[in-house]
């Protein structure tokens, strides 16, 4: 088997740190609001690839998270103001309608399935020991890394600084910290300020309360569960950076050991018309509401039917294409055929997992 990895920007023979075992990390979801269909897009690509890999006997482990917390005033926490409602039984609602809508597309669970804000201690020890090997530093509470120590940060996006500081400020960046060195320096802690309001969750650390960066969650859930080096990391594109390329330093740097993930799996953007599909932008089509009118199957067989990597456009003829195609394989299965069409039912039947 050839994987594309994002790394090398080209398809590599998969072979596994351990030969018959493999370790994947899929970044999850921030609970705020339902499943649309890039999320299920996303997952269901991964969901395919650890199906195919343990059909080849390989025994997959399975990391992915629930990002509940992180270093940023985020939707999660304006959100549960808004609904006058505490952030934690926000995620919790929409965690469990996520983990519902996407068992009925007959979604592979996580082997392990993890809340960042019940990780806290795998990201203290692992921003420690960033500290203790050179990388990171402590002002006023908050831990930064210094991303001019990397000599190789970067090497997952390709971008120049120029190109990372536009990119940041879409994600909404901490760049104008006085407290960073740079400010493409990466936030591992964040402070809890004096006068922090109540819906605002803070924990314990070595540096007083705050809160983990965005970034060392993922890195500090990876290596807790699965090791300090996994074979496959993945994620959507729009991941790459800030958070992939900061989850490499980040992990390299703590454990000193390269590389952090031997293959980055990235899959691709859905649009309607002719805008990413995202939360921020509103413009979202439901998982929830796609199956009021149309089977799990069939939803499974249209997002399969796209390449992982390749960006696409949504349009609801495609579902209704897909329903009539189900119909008629469910037909044929009900009614037996001949042993060539059973074959290729049997085939087919595999890749939509009935």
């Amino acid at each position: 088997m050839q994987l594309f990895n994002s790394l090398s920007r080209q398809k590599e023979k998969f072979e596994p740190i351990n030969e018959k075992k493999v370790n994947l990390y899929v970044c999850g979801i921030t609970p705020y609001d339902t499943t649309h269909l890039g999320h299920a897009f996303t997952y269901l690509s991964f969901d395919l690839l650890i199906r195919f890999l343990r059909f080849q006997g390989y025994t997959v482990s399975y990391t992915q998270n629930v990002t509940d917390i992180n270093d940023r005033d985020n939707d999660i926490l304006k959100r549960a103001q808004e609904q006058n409602t505490t952030w934690d039984k926000l995620t919790e609602f929409w965690t469990n309608k996520f983990l519902t809508d996407m068992k009925t597309l007959n979604w592979t669970v996580p082997t392990n399935y993890l809340f960042a804000s019940e990780q806290i201690p795998s990201m203290v020890s692992l921003i420690e020991k960033i500290i203790n090997n050179g990388f990171g530093y402590v002002v006023n509470g908050a831990v930064f890394l210094d991303i001019n120590k990397v000599t190789d940060f970067g090497k997952l996006s390709k971008l120049t600084r120029e190109e990372m500081l536009q990119r940041a400020k879409d994600f909404e960046e901490d760049l104008d910290n006085p407290d960073k060195r740079n400010p493409l320096d990466i936030t591992l802690w964040r402070p809890s300020t004096p006068n922090q309001p109540p819906h605002i969750p803070s924990f314990e650390s070595p540096w007083g309360k705050g809160r983990p960066g965005w970034h060392i969650e993922c890195s500090a859930m990876s290596i807790n569960s699965l090791g300090e080096q996994i074979d496959i990391h993945g994620g959507g594109i729009d991941l790459i950076y800030p958070h992939h390329e900061s989850e490499v330093a980040q992990s390299e740097s703590g454990t000193l050991k390269k590389p952090f993930a031997k293959y980055w799996l990235h899959t691709g953007t859905v649009y309607i018309n002719g805008q990413k599909m995202s939360k921020s932008l509103g413009n979202l089509i439901l998982i929830s509401d796609l199956l009021k009118k149309y089977s799990a199957n069939a939803i499974r067989w249209v997002l399969l039917s796209h390449h992982y990597r390749e960006k696409w456009e949504y349009n609801e003829s495609e579902f209704t294409n897909a329903e009539v195609v189900i119909s008629q394989i469910i037909a044929n299965l009900q009614n037996g055929t001949n042993e060539k069409a059973n074959n290729q039912i049997y085939k087919e039947k595999e890749i939509i997992l009935l």
